[in-house]
């Protein structure tokens, strides 16, 4: 049996679904988490339920902290609603609750072969829209990894549960939310920040400067951001003095 302890962290990633996006971040996380990354079928269609019924089936046995990532939101707003026993904190990502550009993800949907557009897209619109003009050659090649990882259909399925997700109704006693927001995210508006803000109990909204890809690109910054969240929830623990 795990340790009842929010240290324990489950990561869910973006609309890859892979978790290979988060290496940087995994990489820069003190030594006192212990991340556990879940990553997504790369060949079946889910709904987000069966998302949900996927995360929750290796959950941990004690208490822990759920990090959602973009696409991953709609995730982890389920699986709140179900109220779960461990559930300590949940650290929401760059993420949204309602569809945040209608017009280019209906427009991306309706493509037949967005997928495989998204998946040999050219550097400057992954710099664009996910990574920021700067993107060093090994962040691109990380997410061409990842996206080549995901057969396109399963990628423009995704897109189609954001471009149809609807807000769920948000009940009462809630566990403590946080929201990380990229002050130059193309593809989340402020806009889905604020929903957080407003119709969680007591959700915190930061900013970080950065790319809609955040934990890729700040992988330090959002570490430390994570850490101060999981912190104030977790166990004394001798290592984590040393930190």
């Amino acid at each position: 049996m795990e340790k009842d302890n929010p240290a324990n962290l489950v990561m869910l990633p973006g609309l890859d679904g892979t978790g290979i996006l988060f290496r940087p971040l995994l990489a820069a996380l003190p030594k006192w988490v212990r991340p556990r990354v879940i990553a997504y079928p790369k060949d079946q269609q889910l709904s987000i339920a069966e998302y949900a019924d996927l995360v929750a089936r290796q959950l941990p046995h004690g208490g822990f902290t759920l990090l959602a990532e973009s696409f991953s939101g709609l995730v982890a707003l389920e699986l709140m609603a179900r109220k779960l026993p461990g559930l300590k904190s949940i650290l929401f990502v760059v993420t949204f609750a309602a569809p945040p550009r209608p017009r280019l993800l209906n427009l991306a949907r309706r493509l037949p072969g967005t997928g495989s557009v998204i998946r040999i897209a050219p550097d400057f619109l992954l710099q664009h829209f996910c990574l920021g003009k700067n993107a060093s050659a090994t962040e691109l090649s990380l997410l061409r990894e990842a996206l080549a990882e995901v057969h396109p259909a399963i990628l423009r399925h995704r897109l189609s549960l954001i471009a149809s997700c609807q807000p769920l109704e948000i009940k009462p006693q809630q566990p403590p939310c946080h929201y990380l927001q990229a002050a130059r995210d193309r593809l989340v508006p402020p806009t889905a920040a604020r929903w957080f803000g407003v119709h969680l109990e007591s959700c915190q909204l930061d900013s970080l400067e950065g790319p809609h890809l955040l934990l890729q690109t700040r992988p330090k910054a959002c570490a430390e951001w994570i850490a101060g969240k999981i912190r104030p929830l977790a166990e004394p623990a001798d290592d984590m003095a040393s930190q």
